[in-house]
């Protein structure tokens, strides 16, 4: 039961406070909601109380709206905000991941920190 959509859990490590980091990951949130890519339908954050460690839990229709999103938010000053603030530590990806993601991650010097999970094997949507 193979398809292409994609979850990535990212988990960061906040450095500039908890205030810094909603207020990053606030404004980066309403603008991807607002301009961002049409194949992200889902797009949050969670840091529980009295921690420095937070998590983005993104969802893509697929590997193209993957790129897609990453090509266009990398450039905004919505993401350069929440880069200043938090640290990725780790990205856990669930689903279908390409040579172009690869590469991708690859010229990020992200490949490290990337934790690939496997395609769906079974499961459903509603």
């Amino acid at each position: 039961m193979q398809d292409g959509e994609i979850t990535v859990v990212n988990h960061y490590r906040i450095q500039s406070g908890r205030p810094a980091f909603l207020a990053a990951v606030t404004a980066l949130a309403c603008r991807v909601e607002a301009e961002g890519h049409p194949g992200v339908p889902g797009y949050r954050f969670f840091c529980p109380d009295g921690t420095n460690d937070a998590r983005a839990v993104v969802r893509y229709r697929d590997a193209e709206a993957w790129l897609g999103h990453h090509d266009l938010v990398m450039g905004w000053p919505e993401m350069t905000a929440l880069r200043s603030v938090a640290d990725l530590d780790e990205i856990n990806l669930f689903g279908p991941i390409t040579d172009p993601m690869r590469e991708w991650f690859g010229r990020m010097g992200l490949a490290g920190k990337v934790r690939h999970h496997g395609e769906t094997l079974a499961g459903f949507r509603r």
